[in-house]
């Protein structure tokens, strides 16, 4: 069985999102159960590394980075080993590439194509 770890900025980013379920939405139950689903779906990292497709896949932006849908939020993992790094969590609205990434822009050596 694979190991499943949190890094300080996830823990950070499931904080924030209790916190503001819980206070700006005056729901601490919808928290607990939204907190507990994406920790349940990160568990399922632990016997199926592969869960997620990587973010080269779906952006073409190259990258070792994973990503997990759970839910409504995305979890950003890395694959080392026998451990799973989950990097971040995001709500799935949220532009998640640029935030990791910054502005990802074309360079001149790269194909472009006329629209």
């Amino acid at each position: 069985m694979n190991k499943v770890r949190l890094t300080p900025e996830a823990v950070r980013d499931l904080t924030k999102i209790r916190r503001y379920i819980s206070g700006e939405l005056g729901s601490p139950s919808a928290a607990r159960r939204i907190v507990g689903s994406i920790t349940e779906n990160l568990r399922l990292l632990e016997r199926h590394i592969p869960a997620g497709p990587s973010v080269e896949a779906l952006t073409g932006y190259p990258s070792d980075l994973r990503i997990l849908v759970c839910g409504k939020y995305i979890a950003i993992y890395r694959v080392e080993g026998n451990t799973v790094s989950v990097a971040r969590i995001f709500n799935a609205r949220q532009d998640y590439i640029r935030i990791l990434f910054g502005e990802v822009s074309l360079s001149k050596d790269q194909d472009t194509e006329d629209i």
